[in-house]
């Protein structure tokens, strides 16, 4: 079976905490807008039974609620039946080695590395997860782009003409929460919760830990936001991963005029790999 016979196709991110998917039709190759997004979700990671009971069902309503994965699917899967064909495309790329063996025993899965990604100047342990993010910002929202995902790990990824700049990693939000109070005796330990924002001057250890994570966190994005709106100043920036929405309300409390230029889109690593498809689909036609 050759790339495109299905009509509709998964994109499928595993990432450290959550699996991330979404749905396309294919666009054929005279759609001038190419594939077109039918919905995303998310979910925690899947056992292999539940994957299998998946596949079963052709991914259909029924088979997740079968699994209880508590997926808020698209509404375009509420149809019912096989809403994604018999056995759908799954362009799948993953930061957690250890599901792949057994998901790449389905039928039609497309596994997309780093290296496949149309990205140039990259490095060996560049991510994944990164590459497509910004193979796909800048897909959407234009070269050249610096992408600031702020999940698990907060990232920051730019880059010019599908050629990657740079970047820098460090913790996230919820990361380092667990982190201090992992490696502390008496440090509380706190979930994030950017409602209300902490008060910078706290005047007890909740509110000191909250003040100090989400204040410092917040002045690195402005940082990194400025230093490449003085090397690009008509360049895209683009806020994903979950906390992402949290970031720009609070950057927009605080800086109102910066997010004019910045925007929030979660899919940005669907929208790579549907890059990743449709390049290789391509290839495949010649």
């Amino acid at each position: 079976m050759g790339i495109g016979d299905q009509a509709r196709w998964l994109a499928l991110i595993i990432g450290n905490t959550r699996w991330h998917w979404a749905a396309f039709e294919d666009g054929g190759q005279d759609s001038p807008l190419g594939d077109r997004w039918l919905g995303s979700w998310h979910t925690a990671h899947l056992s292999a039974a539940q994957m299998d009971e998946l596949q079963r069902g052709h991914f259909a309503l029924s088979a997740w609620q079968q699994v209880e994965a508590e997926a808020a699917l698209p509404a375009s899967a509420e149809d019912g039946g096989n809403w994604l064909g018999e056995h759908p495309e799954i362009w799948l790329a993953s930061v957690v080695d250890d599901s792949l063996t057994w998901l790449l025993a389905y039928p039609n899965v497309y596994t997309i590395k780093t290296e496949q990604v149309p990205l140039q100047n990259t490095y060996a342990t560049l991510g994944v997860d990164r590459a497509l993010a910004l193979v796909g910002a800048g897909d959407v929202w234009g070269w050249p782009v610096l992408v600031i995902d702020c999940g698990t790990a907060l990232t920051f990824t730019a880059g010019v003409d599908q050629r990657l700049i740079g970047g820098a990693i460090l913790p996230g939000l919820r990361s380092q929460f667990r982190a201090l109070h992992s490696n502390t005796d008496r440090l509380p330990a706190l979930e994030f919760n950017p409602e209300p924002w902490p008060p910078r001057w706290a005047t007890n250890t909740a509110e000191a830990i909250a003040s100090g994570i989400l204040h410092t966190q917040l002045a690195g994005i402005r940082d990194f936001i400025q230093a490449w709106q003085t090397d690009w100043p008509e360049g895209a920036i683009v806020l994903t991963g979950g906390d992402s929405a949290a970031v720009y309300h609070a950057i927009e409390k605080q800086t109102p005029p910066l997010t004019q230029q910045v925007r929030v889109d979660p899919d940005l690593g669907s929208w790579g790999l549907r890059v990743c498809r449709q390049q290789l689909k391509h290839l495949e036609t010649l």
